[in-house]
C-alpha cells in the first residue's frame, strides 16, 4: 500500500518568497538600466536652464551660465587713495562696494574675477617705481585672461566746488560701443530706482576729456565701462555708497544680472 504525501505549507512559502526576490531583482535592474542610457545628457541643461535641480525636490538653482564671467575693478588701492571727504578715501569705498557687488553676484552663480581684493596696488613693484598706468595694464591683463564677459570698473567721483552736485554716471569708449551703452544705461536704471541717485546718463572718455579713453574702456577685449558711483564731495551720495552699501552693491548687482540675462547668459 503506498503512503500519501503529506502538504508542505512551509516549502509553498519558500517558493513565494523566491518569486517576489527575483521580481524585486528585475525592476532594480530595468530602473538601473534606463538610467545610464536615457538620461544622461539632461542633467546639465536642465539643472542651467529649467530652474530646479534634477532631484525632483523643487530645490531652486542659480541659472547663470558658466560663460558668464564678470570682472569687477576696484579702482585705486595702495599707495594711490584717490579721492577723499569726510574722513573716507575713495580706495575704501571702491574695495568695500565691489566685494558687496561679488558677493551677491556669486550667490546668483556668476563666475566673478577681481582685480584686487585687499588695500593693496595691483603691481606692488612697478608701483614702487611710479609706474602708475602699469596697474592699469595689469587690471585689463585680469580680464582678458579670465575671458571676462563685461568688465565694470568702479569709482567716486568730486566737485569741491559746489558740494550740491551729485549723480552717478558711466564712461565708455568714444567709439559708443552699442553693448556698452546698453550696460551702463541697465546699472544706471537700476541705481536710480533702488537708491534714488540722480542718473547723469552714459557718457564717452574720461571725466577730463571726451576723445580721450580710460585705459580699461581701451583694452579690454569684452564690454566694459567705468561706473561712477557718486561724487564723494555730496553727502547724499557719499551716503549711499557707505551706510547704504548694501542696497547700492545689490543694485549694480542686479544691472549686471539684467544684463547677462538679455544677453542669455542667465
Amino acid at each position: 500500500m503506498k503512503r500519501q504525501k503529506t502538504f508542505r505549507i512551509d516549502k509553498l512559502f519558500g517558493l513565494a518568497t523566491l518569486i517576489c526576490l527575483l521580481a524585486i531583482a528585475l525592476m532594480v535592474y530595468n530602473d538601473f538600466f534606463r538610467t545610464t542610457t536615457g538620461t544622461g545628457k539632461e542633467t546639465e541643461t536642465q539643472s542651467r536652464t529649467s530652474g530646479y535641480l534634477n532631484d525632483n525636490k523643487n530645490i531652486e538653482s542659480k541659472g547663470a551660465s558658466s560663460k558668464a564671467v564678470v570682472c569687477l575693478d576696484a579702482s585705486r588701492g595702495g599707495l594711490d587713495s584717490g579721492l577723499g571727504a569726510s574722513g573716507k578715501k575713495e580706495k575704501d569705498i571702491n574695495l568695500d562696494m565691489t566685494l558687496a557687488v561679488k558677493s551677491k553676484l556669486e550667490a546668483e552663480g556668476v563666475n566673478v574675477v577681481m582685480t584686487r581684493t585687499t588695500d593693496t596696488d595691483v603691481t606692488d613693484e612697478d608701483r614702487d617705481r611710479m609706474m602708475l598706468t602699469s596697474t592699469d595694464e595689469d587690471r585689463v591683463k585680469a580680464s582678458n585672461s579670465s575671458n571676462a564677459y563685461v568688465c565694470v570698473s568702479l569709482r567716486m567721483n568730486s566737485y569741491n566746488s559746489d558740494a550740491s552736485v551729485s549723480g552717478a554716471e558711466s564712461y565708455i569708449h568714444t567709439s559708443k560701443p552699442t553693448e556698452a551703452v546698453e550696460l551702463s544705461r541697465i546699472i544706471l536704471k537700476n541705481m536710480e530706482s533702488s537708491t534714488g541717485i540722480k542718473n547723469r546718463g552714459v557718457k564717452t572718455g574720461t571725466v577730463a576729456a571726451a576723445k580721450d579713453n580710460y585705459y580699461i574702456n581701451a583694452h579690454c577685449k569684452c564690454t566694459s565701462c567705468i561706473i561712477n558711483m557718486g561724487f564723494i564731495t555730496n553727502a547724499s551720495d557719499l551716503k549711499k555708497v557707505t551706510t547704504g552699501k548694501d542696497n547700492t552693491a545689490q543694485a549694480i548687482a542686479d544691472g549686471i544680472l539684467e544684463y547677462l540675462k538679455q544677453a542669455g547668459l542667465y
